[in-house]
């Protein structure tokens, strides 16, 4: 069997409530601003929910100026975003304009579910309020630019790698919350086996739309906080309504050692060991003791060849919700023992919002930023201690602390887990 590849990471793009520049939502993360804001959706005045995670107005004109033939075809904003995110990614990395072997440059692209337009329903409503199937068939062609039937999960990834040249493997990988960690991992790998020299990876997702708002209220899992939408998000507070609902877009180089000397990139960090995992529990509550959680970081660990106690820092999945804040605590406590009291953990949610099914995209990048810069950002909103929740989650301060490696966490609906340690690059 070959020597197991090194992986780095050499560029990172970021689109994201908070902004559209990864130094710009670095300063943001640490100083504990957050780009949580009030639900801004035409026609949704009467919302329960009214809290959300919006990329900016200003920044979306940026993005489709960037890209305008694009915005003009495409529909969803999550194609946009992933655009924006992976270019920014390889302008960082200095590959934009590189002339080496493009059949080894891949993507691996996290997505959410598609979008069904409610116009697209009304449409074909007849007035005994069925559905016109017929209709429907004869008039297809009428859908929205957005409807899920003009722009499939994998629309993304097939754009991103025409856009950035990248004719080695292409995936798309749906599986909630835990896509875009599984994406970055399922990456890693790839590059690891020699599979790929380069893969963008990450994910894009936005769901703030009438079909995607009513799915979570529905669930029981959203947030319907009627205050200051900045005090919305709150993980591990005792007084945790529910995640908030967020947008954008995370993603990065991931790159051979070799290939990132030879050209002289700059290393980020190491991508040193991936796990997942499957609660096979419940579609919508994950295993009360966190046992899939805990496998996933475990698995993470051994891959890494990595202690516990190697670890200084968990971006904790951190949703907000009463369920998945205590089971991974749990999971935290029970795989790394007394370390556990020493680890910091913080949840990038409590700022940003729930990505969905790209969270673990710039989740992964500010784990990066940690362990490249020795900084933490704060779980923020921290102000009720919850005494089932008892562990350091950096309370609404950002600190300065040498992070040798890191954890990133992403835990999905239906169960999905999936883990990932990043560490300092050692040449």
């Amino acid at each position: 069997m070959a020597a197991r590849r090194r992986v780095v990471v050499t560029g990172m793009g970021l689109a994201t409530p908070l902004g559209i520049d990864v130094e710009d939502n670095w300063r943001k993360m640490f100083a504990g601003i957050s780009g949580i804001g009030r639900l801004s959706l035409p026609g949704t005045e009467k919302s329960p929910v009214r809290a959300v995670g919006e990329v900016k107005a200003d920044d979306l004109e940026r993005i489709w100026r960037e890209f305008p033939g694009r915005a003009d075809s495409e529909g969803e904003k999550r194609t946009l975003f992933a655009l924006w995110a992976a270019r920014s990614a390889m302008k960082d990395a200095g590959l934009d304009d590189y002339k080496g072997c493009r059949e080894r440059f891949g993507v691996s692209l996290a997505a959410g579910l598609g979008i069904n337009s409610l116009d697209d329903i009304h449409r074909w409503i007849t007035a005994d309020r069925a559905f016109d199937y017929s209709g429907f068939a004869a008039q297809c062609h009428r859908v929205s630019r957005e409807s899920i039937l003009r722009n499939s999960s994998s629309r993304a990834a097939s754009l991103v790698a025409t856009e950035c040249c990248c004719r080695g493997p292409n995936l798309t990988v749906t599986t909630a919350c835990a896509s875009a960690t599984q994406a970055i991992g399922m990456a890693a790998r790839m590059v690891e086996r020699g599979e790929a020299d380069v893969m963008l990876a990450g994910g894009a997702d936005s769901m703030l739309n009438p079909v995607g708002l009513v799915f979570f209220v529905l669930l029981g899992s959203a947030s319907l906080h009627g205050g200051d939408p900045v005090e919305a998000c709150r993980p591990f507070d005792r007084k945790r309504s529910g995640l908030v609902m967020g947008e954008g877009a995370g993603i990065v180089v991931l790159e051979e050692e070799s290939h990132a000397v030879g050209r002289g990139a700059r290393i980020f960090a190491e991508v040193a060991g991936y796990g997942s995992s499957m609660d096979a529990y419940r579609l919508t509550a994950p295993e009360p003791e966190g046992r899939g959680a805990e496998q996933s970081m475990r698995r993470a660990l051994e891959d890494a060849e990595l202690p516990p106690d190697g670890i200084d820092y968990i971006n904790a999945h951190g949703t907000s919700t009463k369920l998945n804040d205590l089971a991974e605590t749990l999971a935290i406590k029970r795989l790394f023992g007394d370390h556990a009291r020493r680890l910091s953990v913080s949840s990038s949610k409590s700022l940003i919002g729930h990505l969905l099914a790209a969270s673990g995209g710039p989740e992964f990048i500010y784990t990066v930023l940690s362990v490249n810069r020795d900084e933490i950002h704060p779980t923020v909103n921290l102000v009720n201690r919850d005494a089932k929740c008892d562990l350091d989650y950096v309370p609404n301060v950002g600190r300065a602390k040498t992070v040798r490696a890191a954890l990133s966490n992403s835990f999905g609906f239906g169960g999905q887990n999936a883990s990932i340690v990043v560490k300092k690059y050692r040449g």
